[in-house]
């Protein structure tokens, strides 16, 4: 018999993604774009550090499925190199840096735009 990969995502996981959807006025954080389905705006929530267990708020981001695919591809929040802070991801990496308890040195940041 084959193991089974037991679900990450909480029980209320729905709960959970429409909560932070209602929160950002179901508009994607970083293009602003509102949630319709019908042009391929779908709003999701997208786990920063990868991890679909960690719920934590400085993890989740509401973006549209298209900036998802771009920032997916593209951030590695456990990077130590240089990078510019946009404004809708700053609240997510200070936050990543306080749960962590790590100290952002001078001139950190992360372009993903």
């Amino acid at each position: 018999m084959g193991k089974f990969k037991q679900n990450p995502y909480p029980d209320n996981w729905e709960q959970i993604a429409s909560d932070l959807k209602e929160r950002h006025g179901w508009k994607c954080e970083r293009c602003g774009h509102p949630h319709e389905v019908d042009t391929g705006y779908v709003l999701t929530i997208h786990h920063l550090d990868g991890d679909p267990a960690n719920n934590q708020d400085w993890n989740l981001a509401c973006l549209c499925q298209r900036c998802h695919l771009k920032v997916q591809g593209r951030i590695n929040i456990f990077q130590t190199y240089m990078f510019i802070l946009t404004d809708w991801f700053e609240p997510h990496y200070r936050g990543f840096l306080e749960a962590h308890h790590l100290n952002q040195r001078e001139g950190e940041s992360v372009s993903v735009d």
